[in-house]
């Protein structure tokens, strides 16, 4: 049993001395997803950061019919904002702010 629990140590010393230290700077969304899909937050101790956040304005979501979302983002894409912004503009026209 000892020489399992000291192999299984070794991997695990093999596994994280193989991982650099360095998150890829400049990374598009897509890589930064393809990267964090196969990479943990705990593998890079010396990169995490706390930090508090406290939004300037309360934020509430809305369920929105997966139908009429797609009709959203496209006219989002259109129109090169995101659905977010897109929606609150509409709804400030609709209620006239």
């Amino acid at each position: 049993m000892k020489i399992s629990g000291v192999i299984w140590l070794q991997r695990i010393v093999d596994k994280l001395a193989s991982k650099s230290d360095i998150i890829p700077a400049d990374m598009t969304i897509e890589e930064a997803s393809r990267f964090w899909d196969t990479h943990s937050v705990a593998d890079y101790p010396s990169q995490v950061v706390q930090l508090e956040y406290t939004p300037k304005e309360r934020l509430t979501f809305v369920a929105i019919v997966q139908d009429l979302l797609a009709k959203v983002e496209q006219r989002a894409r259109e129109n090169g904002v995101s659905v977010e912004t897109l929606v609150n503009l509409w709804i400030q026209e609709k209620i006239a702010l």
